[in-house]
């Protein structure tokens, strides 16, 4: 097989890696606070030849999305978002990672032990890095815009806020739930109580990312077919020793 070809399998494997990030993508358009993974591709230059380069595609890491999703208003006490800064992010102790990891998705409510936790049991953290606790002793709930918890007029605790620096990076750890390679105190941002942050995906736009890809991978395939069909006919034409 010459260099063609490993050329053309190349760029399949590359548009293969990118149709499962989009159908990722579309799948979790729904889930609160899910940002959507966006692949890199880099031109890797082989020189085996004096003549011209060949260039093949190669993966990075996948980058994480910042832009803010739509608000959902619920009106719901302990369903959260963070407004006015799509860097900021609550911080959960996630249960399956035994260990912090960072979110946007706010939709909390109170375990059997008075904690505030997240759907799938992931504790959110205080400013003392510990669970927040609600004692019990007020149905009425509110949460400042600075994150401050009170129960009926008792402050219970102040919800802890990371930013992602520019120019650091974020790994998914799941549906929305995400480990950075750095963080910082936040700058300005605000809490709003009884909304939902939905996902940033925009289903339209992924959809018309796999029909062009799409498109890509079936010119990719005919030219692979019209490429064995030139061998073939090349070696038709060589003379038998």
């Amino acid at each position: 097989m010459e260099t063609t070809s490993f050329v053309a399998l190349a760029k399949q494997q590359a548009i293969h890696l990118r149709t499962m990030n989009i159908a990722n993508n579309i799948a979790n358009a729904s889930t609160p606070g899910y940002r959507k993974n966006e692949m890199n591709f880099a031109a890797w230059v082989s020189r085996q030849t004096t003549t011209s380069p060949i260039i093949y595609s190669i993966e990075h890491p996948s980058r994480v999305n910042l832009e803010a999703g739509a608000f959902t208003v619920t009106d719901n006490q302990l369903d959260l978002a963070i407004d006015a800064n799509e860097r900021a992010f609550f911080v959960v102790q996630a249960r399956a990672e035994g260990r912090p990891l960072l979110t946007r998705s706010g939709i909390f409510r109170l375990d059997e032990s008075g904690r505030i936790v997240t759907p799938s049991g992931d504790t959110l953290l205080g400013t003392n890095d510990q669970p927040i606790v609600l004692p019990g002793i007020d149905t009425k709930i509110t949460v400042s815009q600075s994150g401050e918890i009170l129960e009926g007029d008792v402050t219970v605790g102040q919800i802890k806020i990371l930013e992602v620096p520019p120019g650091s990076s974020l790994e998914s750890r799941g549906r929305s739930l995400f480990q950075p390679n750095a963080t910082r105190p936040p700058g300005s941002y605000s809490i709003r109580q009884g909304l939902v942050e939905g996902s940033n995906v925009q289903v339209v736009t992924e959809m018309t990312s796999l029909m062009e890809i799409t498109r890509q991978y079936e010119m990719l395939q005919q030219l692979l077919t019209e490429e064995h069909t030139r061998l073939n006919d090349l070696i038709d034409k060589l003379p038998v020793i």
